[in-house]
């Protein structure tokens, strides 16, 4: 468009006043493209505060699956055990009732 009006950039340049540059600032200040520090402070805030609840959430679930595999793995060896008992208490009740009957 510029060049159709046959103006240099230079030129075009200099014709924007110090209001016109103000009015665009401003409009795109309430058009919300362009933040003011103190919006950018605060939306900065507000997400540091989401990211500190989101790594608190991870490390609460990092625990509790630890905690998790550990009572799993305990369950697993007492289970284990449970086993072995009743596979050499069913041992000892055969050869007590074949001694018995026989």
């Amino acid at each position: 468009m510029i060049e159709q009006l046959g103006i240099d950039v230079p030129q075009f340049v200099g014709l924007a006043s110090p209001l016109s540059a103000t009015l665009v600032v401003f409009w795109l200040v309430f058009r919300g493209t362009l933040v003011v520090r103190i919006q950018h402070d605060t939306i900065v805030r507000i997400l540091e505060a989401q990211r500190d609840d989101a790594i608190g959430e991870r490390d609460a679930w990092k625990l509790n699956s630890e905690r998790k595999a550990e009572t799993i793995q305990i369950l697993t060896k007492t289970n284990n055990e449970l086993m072995e008992t009743a596979k050499f208490a069913d041992h000892v009740m055969t050869a007590i009732q074949e001694k018995a009957g026989g």
